[in-house]
């Protein structure tokens, strides 16, 4: 895939997941990838994980919850890499299960403003980036709960609802400068949040697969390849759209 030869793609959450997952595929297709989280120890295995391939990668903190620090890493991403082409924003957190009258509010705010003002945050930073470079793509993760729901879960469906608003508006206000604006809704991902989640409710990551029309739950691999499409010229013509990754639900 020489879709990034010689192209700079930012991967904010690429420290664990499907974001590292997708940053190592970057690298595998030409890019240079800059690796944006929080944890500095799971950024250095993730630029490892690059370097290994044969490609070139740096780790750069950030915290999507503050605006300073959204900015600051996008001024160290073309310090570093003198452009940004590309962007994948995948920062998130797992919510606490509870029906909408049990909702903490706190958590409530705590979670919109990772998921939601956090992926407005990325948004809003990158585009004058992507402006200086002449253009290019953002590709931001939502997830399927974001289209039709989820008992339990108001608060990452009401984030989730969030993001595909905000793609959809930033893809109408900057198509005309050439930079596009997609999201990606998968569904069940083998990723350690789904882990975590399905151990608080006493079973496997697999069992959330045996529901599906496919029978089986993604791999984060999947998801990536979806991402990469979307960042690249061949979908030149897909904006604002919500690409659904669930395996028919």
């Amino acid at each position: 895939m020489p879709d990034f030869d010689g192209k700079v793609a930012l991967v904010i959450g690429g420290t664990s997941g499907i974001g590292r997952t997708t940053a190592l595929a970057y690298a595998r297709a030409g890019a240079k990838v800059v690796v944006a989280g929080r944890n500095e120890t799971r950024g250095a295995e993730s630029v490892a994980a690059i370097e290994e391939a044969g490609a070139e990668g740096v780790f750069i903190p950030v915290d999507v919850t503050d605006s300073d620090s959204v900015r600051d890493l996008i001024s160290a991403a073309e310090a570093a890499y003198g452009r940004i082409d590309c962007a994948f924003n995948a920062a998130g957190q797992e919510s606490r299960r509870a029906p909408v009258a049990e909702i903490d509010e706190a958590e409530w705010q705590r979670l919109l403003d990772l998921r939601l003002t956090g992926a407005m945050r990325c948004v809003k930073y990158e585009l004058p980036a992507l402006l200086r470079n002449g253009g290019g793509s953002i590709v931001n993760m939502a997830g399927d709960w974001g289209l039709y729901g989820v008992a339990g879960f108001a608060t990452a469906c009401a984030a989730i609802h969030g993001i595909l608003g905000l793609t959809r508006a930033a893809a109408k206000d900057y198509a005309a400068r050439n930079i596009r604006v997609n999201a990606v809704c998968p569904g069940a991902v083998r990723t350690p949040m789904l882990e975590r989640m399905a151990g608080e409710r006493g079973s496997a990551a697999d069992d959330y697969g045996a529901a599906l029309a496919i029978g089986r739950i993604a791999d984060p691999e999947e998801v990536a390849e979806a991402v990469l499409w979307l960042s690249s010229p061949r979908a030149s013509y897909v904006n604002g759209e919500s690409l659904v990754l669930n395996g028919g639900g």
